[in-house]
C-alpha cells in the first residue's frame, strides 16, 4: 500500500512539474503594425449675422479645413485562439493632443478587453441617426461653418452632441461582451482623468495628482440591440456615464457637482432607406470651451447646469449616391444668469447632405446647413438670435 501511495505521489508530482514546464500559448506571428487612417478636407462658405456684436463679426466668409489621423494597428492570434493587438492614433496635423488614442486589446470567445487611452463605453457604442457624412452633420460635425463661439467672453456654444461621455481619452479599461441574441454590452472604468505619461523620461513614478474640479473613478455602460428582418433592420441602444468622484476645490472656488450623462437612440432601415431618432441628457454638466483640458472658471461653478439634446436623421442610398437630412435641437438650462449669457440657451441645426462614392474608401460629400441660436433673456452683448447659412463640399478618404 505504501509503495502504491509513493508511486501515486510521484506521478502527481511529475504531472505538476510537467504543467509548470508547459510552454505558454504561442503566436504563429508576432504583432506587426500596419498603417491606416483617414484624411478629410472641406471647403466651406458661411453667410451669417456679422454686424458689430454679432457672432460672425470679423470672421472670414470662407475657408479650407482638414482633419487627418494616421492609425497604426496590428494583431496576432495565439495557438489557444486568443487574439492580441494594439492601436495607436496619430493626429495628421499639429494638435494639443498629438496622440489621439492608444490602446492594447485581448479578444476571444469571452468578448474584447481594451486597456489604454480611449473614449468611454457610452461614446464608443452610442447610436447616432443616419444622414450625416464624414465631414458634415447636424449633431457633432467634423466641419462646422457657423461661428458658434463668442470670442468676447470665451464661452463656446458647443455642438449638439448626442454621443458624449463624462470623460474623454483618459486611461481606462473597456469590456465589450459577445453578441447574445442581438444584445451587446459595453462597459468602462476610468481611475482618473489622466491620459499621458507625464514624467517625460524614465519610468513612471507615483499616482496621478488629483486636480481641483477633476473627476475620478468614472464608469459608463451602454447596451445595444440589433435585429435583421426580411428587408428591414433595427438597431437600438441606451446607456449612461457617471463621474465617481469630483475633487474638491481649494480656496474660494465653489465645488462642482458630479456629472452624469444618459443617452438613447434607435435606427430603422427599410431597403435603401434609413431613419433614426436620438437624445442625450447631461445632468450637472461642465464645459472646457478652450479645449485645453481645464474647465472654464466662469461656468464650472454653476450650482446647476443641465443640457438636453434630441434630433432625427434620415438617409437614402441609390447606387454610389447617398442623400441625407438631419435636424438637432439643444437646450442649455442654467440655474443662475451668467452675463453676458442668459439662463437659457437653445441651439437648432438642420443640414441636407449628399455623398458620392468615387472608389473604395474615397468619398466626396457636400452639405447645406442652417444654424440658429437664441438666449433667454436677451444677451447683454447684443449677439442674441444668431443665424448662419453654410455651404460645404469636402472629401473623405480612408486608407
Amino acid at each position: 500500500m505504501r509503495n502504491l501511495l509513493l508511486a501515486t505521489s510521484a506521478l502527481a508530482g511529475a504531472s505538476v512539474a510537467t504543467g509548470l514546464l508547459t510552454p505558454p500559448a504561442l503566436a504563429a506571428d508576432p504583432i506587426r503594425l500596419e498603417v491606416g487612417g483617414f484624411f478629410k478636407e472641406a471647403y466651406m462658405v458661411v453667410f451669417d449675422d456679422d454686424k458689430e456684436g454679432q457672432l460672425g463679426n470679423e470672421h472670414n466668409t470662407d475657408g479650407f479645413f482638414n482633419d487627418a489621423e494616421v492609425h497604426f494597428t496590428g494583431s496576432t492570434v495565439l495557438d489557444n485562439g486568443l487574439e492580441v493587438g494594439a492601436r495607436i492614433e496619430l493626429e495628421g496635423e499639429t494638435d494639443s493632443d498629438q496622440i489621439d488614442e492608444a490602446w492594447i486589446y485581448f479578444s476571444g470567445g469571452f468578448g474584447e478587453v481594451r486597456i489604454g487611452s480611449d473614449d468611454d463605453a457610452l461614446a464608443n457604442a452610442c447610436i447616432v441617426p443616419p444622414g450625416g457624412t464624414g465631414n458634415f452633420s447636424a449633431f457633432s460635425p467634423n466641419q462646422w461653418g457657423a461661428n458658434v463661439f463668442t470670442a468676447n467672453n470665451g464661452f463656446a456654444f458647443t455642438s449638439n452632441s448626442v454621443c458624449t461621455g463624462v470623460v474623454g481619452d483618459a486611461q481606462k479599461i473597456i469590456y465589450i461582451t459577445p453578441i447574445f441574441a442581438g444584445f451587446q454590452l459595453t462597459a468602462s472604468y476610468t481611475p482618473s482623468n489622466d491620459e499621458t505619461h507625464l514624467d517625460g523620461v524614465g519610468p513612471h513614478v507615483g499616482m496621478p495628482l488629483n486636480q481641483d474640479q477633476e473627476s475620478r473613478h468614472d464608469v459608463a455602460v451602454y447596451l445595444t440591440y440589433t435585429y435583421e428582418g426580411d428587408g428591414w433592420g433595427l438597431t437600438a441602444g441606451a446607456g449612461g456615464s457617471w463621474e465617481g468622484h469630483v475633487e474638491k476645490s481649494s480656496g474660494a472656488v465653489p465645488n462642482r457637482k458630479k456629472a452624469s450623462f444618459y443617452q438613447a437612440g434607435i435606427n430603422l432601415t427599410f431597403g435603401n432607406f434609413a431613419i433614426g431618432i436620438v437624445g442625450e441628457y447631461y445632468d450637472d454638466a461642465s464645459f472646457d470651451s478652450g479645449g485645453d483640458g481645464f474647465l472654464d472658471a466662469s461656468l464650472e461653478n454653476l450650482n446647476d447646469y443641465d443640457i438636453w439634446v434630441a434630433g432625427i436623421g434620415a438617409a437614402y442610398t441609390m447606387d454610389a449616391w447617398t442623400f441625407g437630412v438631419q435636424y438637432s435641437h439643444k437646450d442649455d438650462d442654467f440655474d443662475v444668469l451668467v452675463a453676458p449669457v442668459g439662463d437659457k440657451l437653445t441651439q437648432d441645426r438642420v443640414v441636407g447632405t449628399v455623398v458620392y462614392a468615387i472608389g473604395p474608401g474615397m468619398q466626396i460629400d457636400g452639405e447645406i446647413g442652417y444654424t440658429w441660436l437664441d438666449d433667454d433673456p436677451e444677451r447683454l452683448d447684443g449677439s442674441d438670435d444668431y443665424q448662419a447659412l453654410e455651404i460645404g463640399i469636402g472629401t473623405n478618404f480612408t486608407f
